[in-house]
């Protein structure tokens, strides 16, 4: 997969992966790469070998934490045809999109 491919602009991170204790920050880093494609619409079909080069790992980790994230009902592999396996997040977040509360900076006039 070419980086051109999605407009990608980084990842956020739900509060239920971020203090899960299950699994380790690879395997979250993971997940949410396959997030991102699910909730745009996609499936993601990436290589063990382009995930472990993305990641900085072995390609035997990549098929543990995969392996990991299905056991965990975190994803599922909709289709295998013998070169791409397609995966997709099982899981739905549901963002705050309100404005956080103000800051007042103490320089701010009249705020000590």
């Amino acid at each position: 997969m070419k980086p051109t491919e999605r407009n990608f602009q980084g990842i956020w991170i739900p509060r239920s992966i971020y203090l899960n204790t299950e699994v380790n920050w690879y395997a979250k880093i993971l997940f949410m790469e396959i997030h991102s494609f699910t909730e745009n619409g996609m499936e993601c079909y990436m290589s063990n070998k382009y995930i472990a080069s993305f990641l900085n790992i072995s390609e035997r980790q990549v098929s543990r934490y995969i392996s990991q994230l299905k056991s965990l009902g975190w994803i599922e592999e909709t289709s295998f045809n013998g070169r791409k396996r397609y995966l997709r997040s099982m899981l739905y977040f549901e963002y705050d999109t309100g404005d956080p509360d103000q800051t007042i900076l103490s320089w701010q006039s009249g705020h000590f």
